[in-house]
């Protein structure tokens, strides 16, 4: 296991970052994708209540609970990586 630095952890802390929350999935076909219109209805796979999954690079770091704050989505983080964890990854990831 690869020691990470004070220095070099103090580079990672402050590198951006782009965190996706995802809602669900759908499998549909592409002439059923093509034919979705304005209103239409798409039906993902979690249940209603169940939050969203936290990915950053493809890889989920925690799970949240979707808010709305001043009319825009958010997300209360209500399962996280310990932050150890999510170090190790960031740096394994080269992100320096």
């Amino acid at each position: 296991m690869v020691e990470i630095s004070e220095r070099d952890y103090d580079l990672l802390v402050d590198t951006e970052i782009v965190v996706d929350v995802i809602l669900g999935n759908a499998s549909i076909t592409i002439k059923e994708f093509l034919d979705l219109a304005e209103g239409d209805i798409l039906s993902l796979d979690k249940l209603a209540g169940t939050g969203g999954d936290i990915y950053v690079n493809s890889r989920i770091i925690g799970t949240g609970d979707i808010i709305v704050i001043d009319e825009k989505l958010a997300v209360r983080v209500q399962d996280a990586m310990d932050s150890d964890n999510v170090v190790r990854y960031f740096f394994e990831e080269n992100l320096l």
